[in-house]
């Protein structure tokens, strides 16, 4: 649990009774998240009505996320807030050096401050998730996300990461100018072969264990509250299909609770990495291995009802599935002036 957030058994209880109610499209809708939304238009509207999105990425203006809001809140069946993301990554109005820049300071204090400031002025314009820390430890100068990463050395990464958790994340996570973090990318993106983005990396499991995996604990137990899945196939399974990254490790080993979210478009890109046919076979292989929100891609809401009636995906997964994005909504206050 987050520091200063709800006790677990109030929002469990609150969650259960939410999910009694809610129907098979509704719950689809909550694994769903946009990029549409550069404008609220009256389509976009009516598809928040009609609970075709739990999270939008990048959405609109200022008033165009509150009115989205009031609309989710005020004018849908059960009132289940929207979930306003952004990358904020190294500040928001206020730009502060690139992570690997903040890494050089060798000072966690500063950093933290400076995610801090961050939240503070992203938090004042709706938006309540931000996709950063990212954690990945990167060698190879070819890699062309280096300059987002801590740098090459575990502690480092896990000393910047938890410190930019805290800095987002505030005393609480309910606390309107908190600023849920995302650790990423979930794990090995920056041992991709050959520097080359979303290509295939081979790390045997003791090196994971050693260097790839210590920052991502690191920044769960500071009580970043999501965890983005990676692109590139780790060891022959793509991170978004990947049952050992998000079943054994992140459920069973660390007995996490963090949300999942996947990528800009990493369940569908599964097909070009060839490990699944089609989109359906997308849809089924991440939601089984264990990704709760698909980022921008529609292979969920496209097919998910009909694994589900395929018994392809058993309904108690979706279930599971949005407590865990349910519980972030309560954990971060949005239900706070709603009667659910």
């Amino acid at each position: 649990m987050a520091p200063g957030a709800t006790p677990d058994a109030a929002i469990e209880q609150r969650i259960t009774a939410l999910l009694a109610r809610m129907t098979l499209d509704e719950k689809i809708g909550q694994m769903s998240q946009s990029t549409s939304m550069a404008t609220l238009t009256d389509s976009i509207k009516d598809e928040i009505r009609r609970g075709r999105w739990g999270s939008f990425l990048n959405a609109g203006s200022p008033a165009d996320r509150v009115e989205a809001q009031r609309i989710a809140r005020h004018e849908t069946r059960l009132g289940i807030p929207l979930l306003f993301g952004r990358d904020v990554i190294h500040g928001y109005r206020t730009i502060f050096p690139i992570p690997t820049g903040q890494a050089a300071s060798w000072d966690p204090a500063l950093i933290e401050q400076a995610a801090r400031i961050a939240a503070t002025e992203a938090t004042t314009e709706g938006i309540r998730w931000t996709f950063a820390p990212m954690v990945d430890i990167a060698r190879d100068p070819r890699w062309g996300r280096i300059a987002e990463s801590p740098g090459e050395d575990p502690w480092v990464a896990e000393t910047v990461g938890a410190a930019m958790v805290r800095g987002f994340q505030g005393a609480s996570l309910s606390d309107p100018a908190s600023l849920a973090s995302c650790v990423k990318h979930f794990a090995g993106y920056g041992a991709a072969e050959a520097g080359r983005d979303y290509n295939s990396a081979w790390i045997p499991e003791v090196l994971l264990r050693d260097v790839y995996l210590p920052p991502f604990r690191a920044a769960l137990n500071a009580g970043a509250p999501t965890i983005m899945t990676a692109f590139e196939a780790l060891n022959g399974v793509p991170a978004s299909g990947n049952p050992f990254l998000l079943h054994h490790m992140l459920r069973e080993e660390w007995k996490s609770d963090a949300m999942v979210v996947s990528d800009y478009n990493a369940v569908t890109e599964m097909i070009p990495h060839g490990y699944v046919a089609n989109a359906s076979d997308a849809a089924r292989a991440a939601v089984n291995a264990g990704v709760d929100m698909e980022m921008v891609s529609t292979s969920y809401y496209d097919h998910l009802k009909s694994l589900v009636a395929n018994r392809e995906v058993p309904l108690k997964r979706v279930d599971d599935v949005n407590g865990n994005i349910l519980r972030l909504k309560f954990r971060l206050g949005l239900f706070d002036d709603m009667p659910i």
